[in-house]
């Protein structure tokens, strides 16, 4: 065949080629769509694991209920975000009396600097509490959690030769503070750390929170569990964790004012999974004054902005048996507010008993 001959039949039979072609992408993307919206279209099986049955709702001490206040989306997304439709909830085995805690816990008081000898009362049966003049030293001897404070007004020691506090130098010291006796948990040591500076003015008695470093005396070392399946842990005060440790650069050295653990260890093979609300029903429950007020209670005004939306899970700070997760509502004039997110289904309802 000549060339003038295949250039003949090519402009002959192009347009039936070119036909062709374009049916079989339509044939192809028609049967592509045809199983998209089948799968779209197709009820979702949502598997679940309640092996807790109904759970106790949350305790959130220091809070305020979510009444007086009416809510306005100031986001992006321009309405409430749904995170997931189900959940994992950890279960918090109750801790009881532990073999040799009255070495520990002397070992532990010893450690911060109270005499060996030294008396201590016992506060409900489950907690003791070392004191002298200007400190105090309470620890559950069921869980070793504690909380130690310096009264820094009546320590003007502290504060005449003072140095800038370092992020990372902080750190490792609270941590080496935590690990000297043996209250360090895993669970907070695979998580984040945060730090805040701070400055305290002894003529005023006054403490302030600074940006940065510059003109700080003082360093706070948070510590929060590691996040939950992408879910950020939240805690009851939100800007800060109920595990910390404060102190004041003195004299070159990192004097420990203030520290507190209130961790509670979840059981491993105890992991239940559970359906959670929608992003709107969790936004309803928010203005209908079911949710819990962290921060920013007292704002003035009538009509609140939420600027962000997510869950996250609700670390607390008193036994109760579940870590559950909650929907964040952050606004304003450093509002904050959480809303549990377990459906009404699973959580046991008080007032029907």
């Amino acid at each position: 065949m000549t060339l003038t001959e295949v250039s003949y039949f090519s402009r002959k039979f192009a347009p039936f080629i070119i036909l062709i072609f374009v049916v079989f992408l339509i044939m192809f993307y028609s049967v592509k769509f045809f199983f998209l919206y089948s799968e779209l279209n197709k009820s979702k099986i949502v598997e679940l694991n309640p092996i807790f049955k109904e759970l106790k709702p949350l305790e959130i001490s220091e809070a305020t209920n979510s009444a007086g206040h009416t809510y306005v989306f100031d986001t992006i997304e321009g309405e409430p975000v749904t995170a997931t439709e189900t959940a994992k909830i950890f279960f918090f085995p109750k801790s009881q009396f532990r073999f040799g805690y009255k070495e520990k816990m002397y070992l532990m008081a010893k450690s911060l600097g109270f005499e060996s000898g030294i008396t201590h009362d016992l506060v409900g049966k489950t907690e003791a509490v070392f004191a002298d003049e200007k400190r105090k030293f309470r620890i559950d001897i069921t869980t070793f959690n504690f909380k130690y404070d310096q009264d820094i007004t009546r320590s003007p020691e502290l504060f005449e030769v003072n140095g800038v506090p370092e992020k990372e130098t902080a750190q490792n010291r609270a941590v080496d503070f935590l690990k000297s006796f043996d209250r360090y948990p895993e669970g907070l040591s695979r998580g984040r750390m945060n730090t805040i500076f701070l400055r305290y003015d002894k003529e005023s008695s006054k403490t302030a929170v600074l940006e940065d470093n510059v003109g700080a005396n003082m360093i706070e070392v948070d510590f929060y569990r590691a996040d939950i399946d992408q879910f950020p842990i939240v805690s009851p005060k939100y800007f800060n964790s109920q595990n910390y440790v404060t102190m004041v650069v003195t004299n070159g050295d990192y004097k420990v004012v203030s520290a507190r653990i209130h961790f509670y260890e979840t059981s491993e093979g105890q992991i239940g999974l559970y359906p959670v609300i929608d992003g709107k029903t969790a936004f309803d429950k928010l203005s209908s004054g079911k949710g819990y007020i962290i921060a920013g209670s007292e704002t003035s005004k009538d009509e609140v902005a939420i600027k962000r939306m997510f869950m996250g899970y609700y670390d607390p700070d008193i036994y109760q048996e579940y870590l559950q997760p909650v929907y964040v509502f952050l606004g304003d004039d450093n509002f904050v507010s959480y809303v549990p997110a377990v459906t009404d289904q699973y959580l046991i309802d008080y007032s029907k008993l």
